[in-house]
């Protein structure tokens, strides 16, 4: 099957992807969106969707279906390692990225993007310094896809970054999470009353060392059924495998009363599965003549300062604009494509981006610490004029 040549292509259609191509199509845009995989499918996450990634749902229109499949947290648990706890106002959706990224994909094909999944991207065109396309493989043939931008969204390990040799490896830039589903979670009937008014839980450990635990209901049923996405996060590159993870999750419960008491009757009903996430300082060429790099693909987020799904959505809509401005001027330069790209997004430059994450790096190192966390949680939970500092 040959296809034609597209205005852009996009590598990856999950969030990032799936955005930026319906922000595209409703622009007038030609645009193919490329996956391997064949959605629905399963992606390992937190499966929080906050306020960024929510705003471009209400635009796009896909707003009221996150709505209907979620559990709407209200609140955060923040548990340190001694056991101390507060609650904090925090608001986001929970639904599992099985679904979300579905719906996300069905958005933008509504939008008028075409899709073509189980498609490999096994390399990328080039004449001279410029992108000019990707080969494929697709149903069992070798084909060209010129075009005039591409747009790199296939996640932390891109292949499309790996093709063009601009991911390069800073392993003070690298996070490992794995997470698991469990059902029949006892969560307190206080603060998780519905589906729209639930809580979740962010906790703190010396198991981790510049990490933390989740627990979060997900999906419509997450509070009736007790049915909770669980995770951990940790500093690192390979910090520990599925296997490890389990381990480590164990170990968390039975020296931990209260979370003792909320896994008692409850049962993991998927396997211990995850990746790695690379940070904004890892350093990805945002953009260069003839492509532009979004979400996880372009390490733009940075855990405990923002959240993926959020930093995804807001590229990807920079990244449409940009595009668009290019196409209009006819000039698909590194340097046209970035200016835009960055103009957008607001990306800083390298010495105030060295200079933003100075506080969050600080608050990384200190969480080896466990009696930091402590007596962080431990003031928030007893001292208003702390609480109110910095819950501002």
């Amino acid at each position: 099957m040959a296809f034609a040549e597209r205005e852009v292509i996009i590598a990856g259609a999950g969030p990032a992807g799936s955005i930026c191509a319906s922000y595209l199509a409703r622009a007038g845009v030609d645009v193919l969106l490329l996956d391997k995989d064949i959605f629905p499918r399963d992606k390992a996450c937190g499966d929080m969707q906050c306020e960024g990634l929510v705003y471009h749902m209400g635009v796009l229109g896909a707003v009221k279906e996150l709505d209907a499949m979620s559990t709407c947290i209200r609140n955060l648990k923040l548990i340190s390692d001694s056991g101390c706890e507060t609650l904090i106002p925090f608001e986001c959706y929970c639904a599992s990225r099985y679904d979300l990224d579905k719906l996300l994909v069905d958005t933008a094909v509504r939008h008028g993007a075409e899709l073509r999944q189980s498609c490999n991207i096994t390399d990328v065109m080039k004449e001279k310094s410029a992108v000019t396309g990707v080969k494929v493989r697709y149903r069992g043939e070798d084909l060209r896809i010129r075009s005039k931008i591409l747009i790199g969204a296939d996640g932390s390990l891109s292949s499309v970054a790996g093709a063009m040799g601009i991911m390069k490896e800073k392993p003070y830039g690298i996070w490992t999470g794995r997470r698991a589903y469990f059902k029949g979670v006892k969560l307190d009937r206080g603060l998780a009353k519905d589906q729209y008014e639930a809580y979740g839980v962010f906790a703190f450990s010396s198991l981790l060392g510049a990490g933390y635990f989740w627990v979060m209901p997900v999906g419509r049923d997450g509070v009736r059924e007790g049915l909770c996405n669980v995770g951990m996060m940790i500093h690192g590159r390979d910090a520990f495998d599925n296997t490890e993870a389990a381990k480590i999750f164990s170990e968390w419960v039975s020296r931990t009363h209260k979370i003792s008491a909320m896994f008692a009757t409850a049962r993991q009903i998927s396997p211990w599965e995850g990746g790695r996430v690379n940070d904004i300082s890892y350093g990805i060429h945002k953009a260069g003549d003839g492509f532009m790099m979004i979400g996880d693909s372009a390490a733009l987020s940075m855990p405990l300062e923002n959240d993926g799904l959020s930093v995804a959505a807001e590229s990807a809509k920079a990244a449409a604009d940009a595009a668009v401005a290019a196409l209009a001027e006819g000039d698909v330069s590194g340097q046209k494509l970035m200016y835009e790209y960055r103009r957008v997004l607001k990306i800083k430059s390298e010495e105030e981006m060295t200079e933003s994450l100075k506080e969050t790096r600080l608050l990384m190192e200190s969480m080896y610490d466990p009696g930091v966390m402590n007596k962080t949680i431990d003031l928030l939970e007893h001292d208003p004029v702390y609480r109110r500092k910095h819950l501002k």
